[in-house]
Formats: structure tokens, C-alpha cells, sequence
């Protein structure tokens, strides 16, 4: 398993966190019994000073309770950690005391203001014990004060904290190896639907693009995600499909001027001709290679159209005006077909002049084409809601309904024959298409027994 793989930082990752939590527990675990042991020490000080009290108040004297000692020593037998001391109200000796940390314990009640019914943490001076004091005040029956001090030796609860905490320290390596190396095989099991992405990728290539992701059994977080690339491998094979076709096309529709200039060329070289027959035969040249260079530009404009980086240069333009403008350049193409141009209403859209003027002659154009002798061509501008459209329509053989989807095409045609007699090389619907694309809008086509429109939609 590699250093930088997924599986060993999720692992890392989970094993960290199951440490951080862990260790939060330990936490709260070790304040939970330091704070239980510390009130269990306080509740027994404190029963133990309220019985002290009482049997004080019982005893005639100070030398009654002198006597009286066994009785005290009895409060703290069979507990080598509780430590008692009695003594007069401010003397600075014992009354009665049963070990040196219950004598030390009233020089810290003297010493440190400690006051009556109140506990006090310290430490012994010769050994370092840490200890908890509480001091009250009793009577006997003369009236005679005394302070008792009870204090509890906290030793044993330090080392069962510190055993607590050493021995969780120490299992915490051999915790963080058990749960990362668990979180290995659960990351690496819950990783494992990833390997049909990874089979899938390696059977991909450009001449099999058919491979796919079946999306039984993958969890629901990959079920987007197969979803997306099973989408992006049919954008692929279609994208090559189209380009495959293209190129045949593309192939196709430059063999047939090559093959024409060719052979009249051959043709005109077989044998001498006269200065007319050249004239003739360059003259038929010439709008082969006028042919050859309309689909080169067509070609370089498609090719810099796809280009995402494809730069515009938008300006507020009217759209019924620069109808009006290009109707006027094709009425002479009108008039020789029998056709009249209809131009009306007005929009205004942003748009670059030059792509927008290409898109609509590239329609009218079409409309002329292919329009009844004699009928009309309209062209309308309009605003809608959130577009500027302009409609072309014309009068003519409707498209059947299979053609529709793919009249946008690049070297398609409806009609093989009537184009390629009319000068067409199937790229004109695909340029106006690819302008739309780059103005953020879309082309439409509707036909019918009345006509044929198309609309160009600019987003307002």
C-alpha cells in the first residue's frame, strides 16, 4: 500500500480520531474518579468530626476528654489513612493527637486562618503526602472550646489515579495500531466498489468506448458517481462517433472538387486547345476552388467556434434592422428565384454584428433555397419574456419529422442532391447552430404542410 494512498489516510484518519476519542474518554474517566474518590474522603471526614463532636460535648471537662482518649482513638481505628487531633481553642499544642500528621494538621489550622467546618488540601512536610483536613469546633459540658482536626491521607487515591493514567498511556500505542489496522480493512472493503471504475478505465480506449459501470450493488454514495461517468463515456463515444463521421464526410466532400478540378485539368492537358477551351476549363475551375474555399472558412469558423476560449465582441443591436439590411443584400437571389423577402418587427440584443449577420443569411438563405417559386420568405423580429427571437419562414416541402433531430448536423442533408447542386456543403444550419452556442442561446426548427421556421433565441 503506497504512502500517499487513500486507503492508509483514511486509515491514519480514523486511527487519530479514535485516539483523540479515547483519550477524551480517559479524560473524563480520571476527573470522574479523582472527583469521586476526593467526595467520598470528604463525606467520612465528615461523619467521623460529627461523631468527635458529639462524644466531646458528652465529656464533663478537658481532663474527662484527656481520659476519654481511647474513645477517640476508636474514631479512626482500622483507617491508617484518617489522622486526629484535639486541642484547646487557639493553644498551639495537642489536647489529644494520635500521629505526627494529625499534630501538623493544627499547626496548618493555626497557620493558614484555616476556619471551623471547613477542608483544606496539603502536604505533609517530611514525605510529601498529600493530605484533606477538616476542622470543627466542640464543647465539653464546662463550656470549654476545642478545635478537632481530622485529616485523611490521599496517598493511595494519587496512586490508583497515577496506575489509572499510566496504564492507559501505555495501551494507547497498542489501541491506535489495533484500530488503524481495523480501519485498513474497513476503508480498504468499503473502497473495494471503486475497483469498477479502475477495470472500467483500463478497458477504455479510442477504439472501444463501449465499456460501462453497472450500478447494481454500488453503495448510494457511488451511485452519482457511476451515474456521471456511464454519462461521460457516451459524450465520449458520441463525440468520436461524430468525429469519425466527420471526417469521412469531411473526406467525401473534398474528393468530389479535387476529383473535378483534377480531371478537367488532365482533360485539358490530354490534348492542344485553343485560348477559349482553357478559358472555358479555368473558368470551371474557378468555382470548384471558390467551392473548396467556402468549406475551408466553414470549417475554420466550426473549428473556432468549438473552442470554449472563443472570444465575442457583443454590441446592442437591433435585430429587425440588420434583417432589413441583409434582405436588401439577397433581393437580387430572391428576385432570380421568384421570391419575395418580408422583413418585420424589431428587438434589440446584445450580440457580436458579424456572427449575428452570418447566422441570419445562413437562414434566409436556407429559406430561399428551398422556398415555393413565387411564395414568400418572413422574416420577424420579436421580444418575448426572457429572449429576443427572429423567426425565417418560408413556404415550401415541409422536413419530415426524421430529419428534425439531426438538421443541425455537420454535413448533413435532407436533400443529398439538391444541395450539392445548389452550392451547399451542409454546414450552414451547423454554423448558425454554433453561433447560437457561443451567444448562450438555441436555434429551433417547426415544419408543417404551412412551412418551415426557424428561430434564433438570444437571451435577453
Amino acid at each position: 500500500m503506497k504512502a500517499g494512498s487513500l486507503s492508509l489516510r483514511l486509515a491514519l484518519a480514523v486511527g487519530v480520531l479514535g485516539l483523540l476519542q479515547a483519550a477524551a474518554v480517559l479524560a473524563f474517566s480520571y476527573f470522574t474518579l479523582a472527583n469521586e474518590l476526593e467526595d467520598q474522603q470528604r463525606t467520612v471526614l465528615r461523619d467521623k468530626a460529627e461523631h468527635a463532636r458529639h462524644l466531646a460535648s458528652k465529656l464533663a471537662d478537658g481532663e474527662a476528654l484527656r481520659a476519654s482518649a481511647t474513645q477517640f482513638a476508636e474514631l479512626v481505628a482500622g483507617h491508617e489513612e484518617l489522622h486526629l487531633v484535639v486541642a484547646r481553642e487557639g493553644a498551639e499544642t495537642p489536647w489529644v493527637s494520635f500521629s505526627p500528621e494529625a499534630a501538623e494538621s493544627l499547626q496548618r489550622l493555626r497557620r493558614d486562618t484555616w476556619g471551623s467546618d471547613a477542608f483544606l488540601e496539603w502536604q505533609t512536610r517530611r514525605q510529601g503526602m498529600p493530605m484533606l483536613s477538616l476542622a470543627t469546633a466542640a464543647q465539653t459540658r464546662d463550656g470549654t472550646s476545642y478545635a478537632i482536626a481530622l485529616s485523611a491521607n490521599r496517598s493511595e487515591d494519587m496512586r490508583l489515579l497515577k496506575r489509572l493514567l499510566l496504564t492507559s498511556l501505555g495501551a494507547a500505542p497498542v489501541a491506535l495500531a489495533l484500530v488503524s489496522l481495523g480501519a485498513v480493512a474497513l476503508v480498504r472493503l468499503g473502497l473495494r466498489p471503486l475497483d469498477r471504475f479502475s477495470r472500467a478505465a483500463a478497458h477504455i480506449s479510442a477504439h472501444d468506448l463501449s465499456t460501462r459501470i453497472a450500478p447494481a450493488g454500488l453503495p448510494a454514495e457511488l451511485g452519482s458517481l457511476c451515474t456521471a461517468f456511464n454519462a461521460m463515456l457516451d459524450r465520449l463515444d458520441a463525440g468520436v462517433r461524430r468525429l469519425s463521421e466527420f471526417s469521412s464526410d469531411l473526406a467525401h466532400e473534398l474528393r468530389t472538387p479535387i476529383s473535378t478540378l483534377l480531371g478537367r485539368t488532365q482533360v485539358a492537358l490530354s490534348q492542344p486547345r485553343s485560348h477559349d477551351d482553357l478559358l472555358e476549363v479555368l473558368e470551371g475551375n474557378v468555382e470548384e476552388l471558390q467551392r473548396l474555399s467556402r468549406l475551408v472558412d466553414d470549417m475554420l469558423f466550426l473549428a473556432q467556434a468549438d473552442d470554449a476560449r472563443a472570444v465575442l465582441s457583443p454590441e446592442t443591436l437591433d435585430l429587425g434592422e440588420e434583417a432589413r439590411k441583409l434582405a436588401e443584400f439577397l433581393e437580387l437571389m430572391a428576385h432570380e428565384r421568384g421570391i419575395a423577402i418580408e422583413v418585420s418587427g424589431a428587438a434589440p440584443v446584445r450580440a457580436d454584428r458579424e456572427h449575428l449577420r452570418r447566422a441570419i443569411i445562413n437562414l434566409v438563405s436556407n429559406a430561399l433555397r428551398h422556398a415555393r417559386r413565387g411564395s414568400s420568405v418572413r422574416v420577424s423580429a420579436r421580444l418575448e419574456a426572457v429572449e429576443a427571437c427572429v423567426e425565417v419562414a418560408n413556404e415550401g416541402t415541409p422536413i419530415r419529422p426524421e430529419h428534425l433531430p439531426r438538421l443541425f448536423d455537420r454535413f448533413y442533408r435532407v436533400d443529398d442532391s439538391r444541395n450539392r447542386e445548389s452550392g451547399g456543403a451542409g454546414l450552414g444550419l451547423a454554423i448558425v447552430k454554433a453561433i447560437m452556442d457561443l451567444h448562450r442561446g438555441s436555434v429551433q426548427v417547426q415544419s408543417d404542410a404551412s412551412g418551415t421556421r426557424f428561430t434564433l433565441r438570444f437571451p435577453r
